[in-house]
């Protein structure tokens, strides 16, 4: 088997699929090296580049391998030489990595007019909406629309909620929005421990969702029938974080790294 042309073949399809940028910086130079345990193993530049490929291009570079090679596994990245660098270069690469996490963020000077910077709701449909999902992105847009005020601020004040009233606007199962606890066995992942000695899993609604995403703050207030949600949220969503991209499917991971391009920023310097 011919390692390296069958990863030349997929860089040939991964080309189309992905920005410019993003290709030549992370992709072009890589080879296919070997072949463990019908894995096929791709040599990249360097352990950060090993690392950002794996985190961000991996689904899409195995669905491509997959029509390309369909006996291949799978792929695994590994840093060029990695294994013979010197300590003087290894070193040098732990140095530079600290400064790179010590050196503070900053958004460029964009007039927000003109390049869009500060997103509209283009932006939120876009992006935001397949990050939060049908429900979650239609919980936001109503607790959102009912803030009446004419001076708004970051967030909308906490507005009282039943899961019926906000389930029947969705529209959606009353599951959908708070989740849902199931009985499992003990030593099931992610599963607690209550006070009563079983182990329950909780299966995430969207409330659960807008929470982890820093989209809104949900307060439970109440028991059974009497139960109420107290829901804040944010006017504007801002830019996805990189945490956040990643969730996203490879198409509008690359359409994403696109709308950065399209306004000046480069998408490599947001993987901070």
């Amino acid at each position: 088997m011919d390692f390296n042309a069958i990863w030349q073949s997929t860089l040939r399809e991964l080309q189309l699929q992905m920005t410019e940028a993003t290709f030549t910086t992370w992709l072009q130079t890589s080879a296919g090296v070997g072949c463990e345990d019908g894995v096929l193993v791709v040599e990249v530049g360097s352990d950060r580049a090993a690392d950002w490929v794996d985190g961000r291009l991996r689904p899409m570079v195995e669905r491509t391998l997959a029509r390309v090679a369909p006996d291949v596994a799978g792929v695994r990245f590994v840093a060029r030489n990695g294994a013979e660098a010197s300590e003087e270069s290894r070193e040098d690469e732990e140095e530079e990595q600290v400064q790179e996490q010590e050196r503070p963020f900053v958004v460029p000077e964009y007039d927000v007019h003109e390049a869009g910077w500060f997103p509209v709701s283009e932006y939120e449909c876009r992006f935001w909406a397949p990050l939060l999902g049908r429900v979650g992105w239609r919980v936001w847009e109503i607790v959102r629309k009912a803030d009446r005020r004419k001076a708004k601020t970051a967030w909308t004040p906490a507005q009282r909620w039943t899961a019926p009233a906000l389930a029947e606007q969705v529209p959606c199962g009353r599951q959908a929005l708070i989740g849902v606890s199931r009985r499992v066995e003990e030593g099931t992942e992610g599963a607690e421990f209550d006070e009563g000695g079983e182990w329950w899993y909780h299966h995430a609604g969207a409330f659960d969702r807008l929470v982890d995403e820093g989209v809104a703050t949900v307060e439970r207030r109440g028991v059974k029938r009497h139960t109420t949600y107290w829901i804040s949220v944010r006017i504007q969503l801002g830019i996805l974080q990189p945490g956040q991209v990643v969730q996203l499917p490879a198409r509008l991971q690359v359409q994403h790294d696109r709308w950065l391009e399209a306004r000046g920023f480069d998408p490599r310097a947001w993987d901070v």
